[in-house]
C-alpha cells in the first residue's frame, strides 16, 4: 500500500495521534510505503512563518522518518519529463537516488531538510522566498476571485442557484469530456510557452499518455465545475494546492487528509472512481493498528 499525506493530517492533535501509531514500525519493516509530495513539504516549511505555534520541525522530522517510498518531483519537473522530453508514461516522477545534471538526489535533499530540522534556521530562506510566497498568495486569491465570478455567472444564467437536478443533468464527467482538451491547451503555456502549440498537439492526441499533466488539468477543471455548480460548498483559496496534491495519487493508493471541504469533494469526484482511497488521521491509525 502506497501512501501520501495531505498537510491537514498533521494539524492540531492529529500529529500526536500519528506519533503514537505503529506507522514508523510498519514503514521500517516495509509493510507499507510512504511518499512525500512537494505540496506537503512546502506547506510544512511554510508553517515556519505561522503566527500560531506549529511543531513544524518535529513534524518534518517525523515525515522524513516514515518516508520509505521516495519524494516526488515538482509538477514542473514531471511535466518536462512527460511532455518536453517526450517520455510520457515513462517519465521520472521521483527524486533520483543519485544526483544528475538536472536533479538533486533524494539523499542530498533529505540531508538538507534534516539540517533545517536540526537548526530550525529558515530566516534567510524565508526572507529570500518572500516574493515567491507573495506571488503564490496573489495567484490563489485571483483564482478564488475567478471562481466567485464563475459562480455568480451560473446564477445569472440559471436564474437562481443550481439544483440537484442541474447537477444530475451535467455531471463532472460530461464537463470533462467537453472541456479537457481546450483547457489543457490553455494550460500548456505553463509547461513551455514557446512550444505550447506543438506540445498541445502531441498531448491532445492521447492525454492518457501524459498522465500527470492530464491529472492537473482535470483538477483545474474540477475547481471550475465546483465553483460554477456546487453552490452548497464554500470556495477554497487553497484549491490549487489540493488538486495538485491529489494528482500524485497516480502513484499512490491512499491519501490521508482531514480536510472535509474542497479536497474531499475533488477526491470523491475524480479519484475514488479510480479505486483510490482517502482516510482521516484517526481512521488511518485504526488501519495501522490492525496491520501491526
Amino acid at each position: 500500500m502506497r501512501i501520501i499525506f495531505d498537510r491537514s493530517a498533521f494539524h492540531g492533535d492529529n500529529f500526536e495521534v500519528l506519533q503514537g501509531s505503529p506507522l514508523l514500525k510498519l514503514t521500517g519493516r516495509g509493510a507499507l510505503q510512504v511518499f512525500l509530495t512537494p505540496v506537503f513539504l512546502n506547506e510544512t516549511l511554510t508553517s515556519y512563518g505561522s503566527k500560531r505555534p506549529v511543531q513544524w520541525r518535529q513534524q518534518l522530522s517525523y515525515a522524513l522518518d516514515v518516508c520509505n517510498g521516495g519524494i516526488f518531483l515538482d509538477k514542473m519537473d514531471i511535466w518536462r519529463e512527460e511532455l518536453i522530453m517526450g517520455r510520457g508514461r515513462l517519465a521520472r516522477h521521483l527524486m533520483p537516488e543519485k544526483p544528475n545534471r538536472r536533479y538533486w538526489s533524494r539523499p542530498q535533499f533529505v540531508a538538507s531538510l534534516r539540517q533545517v530540522v536540526k537548526t530550525g534556521d529558515l530566516d534567510q530562506e524565508w526572507v529570500d522566498s518572500q516574493e515567491e510566497r507573495d506571488d503564490a498568495y496573489q495567484k490563489s486569491m485571483r483564482q478564488k476571485a475567478i471562481s466567485a465570478e464563475a459562480r455568480q455567472e451560473a446564477v445569472r444564467r440559471l436564474g437562481g442557484t443550481p439544483t440537484p437536478t442541474d447537477l444530475a443533468k451535467y455531471p463532472f464527467s460530461a464537463f470533462r469530456a467537453t472541456e479537457l482538451v481546450r483547457t489543457g491547451a490553455h494550460l500548456m503555456s505553463l509547461v513551455d510557452p514557446r512550444r505550447a502549440l506543438a506540445l498541445t498537439d502531441q498531448w491532445a492526441r492521447s492525454p492518457g499518455d501524459f498522465p500527470f499533466f492530464t491529472a492537473f488539468v482535470e483538477g483545474f477543471l474540477y475547481n471550475g465545475y465546483y465553483a460554477t455548480l456546487e453552490h452548497a460548498e464554500r470556495l477554497d483559496r487553497n484549491a490549487q494546492a489540493d488538486y495538485e496534491q491529489l494528482a500524485y495519487l497516480l502513484w499512490a493508493d491512499l491519501v490521508i487528509s482531514n480536510d472535509t471541504t474542497f479536497f474531499t469533494r475533488a477526491f470523491e469526484t475524480v479519484w475514488r472512481p479510480r479505486g483510490k482511497r482517502l482516510e482521516s488521521t484517526t481512521s488511518f491509525v485504526e488501519l495501522l493498528k490492525r496491520m501491526a
